[in-house]
C-alpha cells in the first residue's frame, strides 16, 4: 500500500521511536520465550521467583506499555477520520479478537476432557477494554483509575485469593485489576505522546521516574512480585519502560533533525510495523521448538536456537517492510 488514502490509520505518520520500541520488544519477547521453559538457563534470564525482579519480568509490562502508546495515537487517527463511535467499536473488536485467539492458543486437551487456560492476549486483551472508555478523559482521570485499581488488587493480595493469583498464568481472571491498572498507567503516560517536547518530557521521563522511584519505596513493605502482580512490581515495570521509551524518543525523535541516518533505521522498526502478526507467529515457532526439544536440553543448544529463532523473525520483519506488506487486526 503506498498511497495515504489506502493505508490504514495506523500507518500513516508513523512516530519511529514508538515502532523502535514496539520492535525491540517484540525481539526480546521471541529471545527469551525460545528458552524460557528449559532447565538449564542461568536464574538471571528467568522469573524471579515468587519475589524479586530480573529482566525477565519486565518483557510482558513492556508488552502492556507497547499497546498502550500505540493505542493513544492509533485512537485520535480513526476518531478524526471515521468518528467516535466506529473507532471505539474498532477497539472493541479488536481486544474481543485478541481474547479469542489467546483462547485458542491456550487450549488444553487431555484424554478424558479440555480446557481453556489463561494467557497473555487474553490479559491484553481485557486491559484494553479496560481502559477503552478512558481513552476521552482527563489525564489525572486516568491516573486516579490506575491508582484505585492498583489498590484494590493490592487489597485483593491480602486475601486467600492471593494464592489462586500466584498459582495461575498471568495471574488469572484475578488478577484482571492489576493488569488493567499496568494498562491505564501506561495510557496515562502515553498522554505525552505528539504534545510536544516538553511534555514528552514530563510524562515519560518525570512521570517515568516518579513511577519508579515509588514502586521501589513500596516495594521494601509490599514486595515486588511478578507471580502476584504486585503493586510496586506495576509501578517499577512502567517506570522503567517509561523512561527507556523516553530515551528512544531521544534518540530517534531528537537526534534525527540533525543526524540523518536516524530517519533509516531498519532494525527494530521494521519488527514494530507488524508487531501483533510477529507475536503470534513466534508463539508457533516456539511451540514447535518446545515438542522437540526436551525441556533438559543444554543452553549451549537453546541459546543458539534462541538467536536463530529471533533472527528469522527479524528477517520476515525486514522483507515485509521492503513489500509494504502491513497487517492491520
Amino acid at each position: 500500500m503506498t498511497k495515504e488514502e489506502d493505508t490504514p490509520p495506523n500507518q500513516i505518520g508513523r512516530i519511529l521511536s514508538i515502532d523502535v520500541f514496539k520492535g525491540l520488544t517484540i525481539l526480546l519477547m521471541v529471545f527469551i520465550n525460545t528458552f524460557q521453559p528449559y532447565d538449564d538457563v542461568p536464574a538471571w534470564s528467568k522469573h524471579a521467583g515468587e519475589y524479586g525482579l530480573t529482566y525477565i519480568d519486565l518483557v510482558a509490562p513492556f508488552f502492556v506499555f507497547m499497546l498502550a502508546l500505540n493505542m493513544k495515537i492509533s485512537y485520535k487517527r480513526r476518531v478524526e477520520k471515521f468518528g467516535k463511535k466506529r473507532a471505539a467499536l474498532r477497539f472493541i473488536r479488536r481486544f474481543l479478537i485478541f481474547i479469542g485467539i489467546g483462547l485458542v492458543l491456550t487450549i488444553y486437551v487431555d484424554y478424558n476432557s479440555f480446557y481453556f487456560q489463561w494467557g497473555t492476549l487474553q490479559v491484553l486483551g481485557f486491559s484494553g477494554l479496560m481502559v477503552l472508555p478512558l481513552l476521552d478523559l482527563k489525564p489525572f482521570v486516568k491516573l486516579t483509575f490506575a491508582t484505585i485499581f492498583m489498590v484494590l488488587h493490592q487489597l485483593i493480595l491480602l486475601t486467600p485469593a492471593s494464592v489462586i493469583i500466584y498459582e495461575s498464568v498471568e495471574g488469572g481472571i484475578l488478577a484482571v485489576l492489576s493488569w488493567g491498572s499496568m494498562m491505564i498507567l501506561s495510557s496515562f503516560l502515553a498522554e505525552g505522546v505528539g504534545n510536544g517536547k516538553e511534555q514528552v518530557k514530563h510524562y515519560f521521563l518525570y512521570g517515568g521516574f516518579i513511577s519508579l522511584l515509588i514502586g521501589i519505596g513500596t516495594g521494601f513493605v509490599l514486595g515486588v512480585s511478578r507471580p502476584y502482580i504486585s503493586l510496586p512490581y506495576i509501578l517499577i515495570s512502567v517506570g522503567v519502560a517509561s523512561l527507556l521509551y523516553y530515551l528512544l524518543y531521544f534518540i530517534f525523535e531528537e537526534w534525527k533533525v540533525n543526524y540523518n541516518f536516524i530517519k533509516k533505521e531498519r532494525i527494530f522498526s521494521v519488527v514494530g510495523k507488524n508487531a501483533f502478526m510477529f507475536y503470534l507467529i513466534h508463539i508457533l515457532i516456539a511451540y514447535t521448538i518446545y515438542s522437540i526439544f526436551p525441556f533438559d536440553t543444554p543452553s549451549i543448544i537453546i541459546f543458539p536456537l534462541a538467536i536463530v529463532h529471533t533472527a528469522f523473525i527479524w528477517l520476515m520483519a525486514y522483507y515485509m517492510n521492503k513489500l509494504e506488506m502491513f497487517i492491520v487486526i
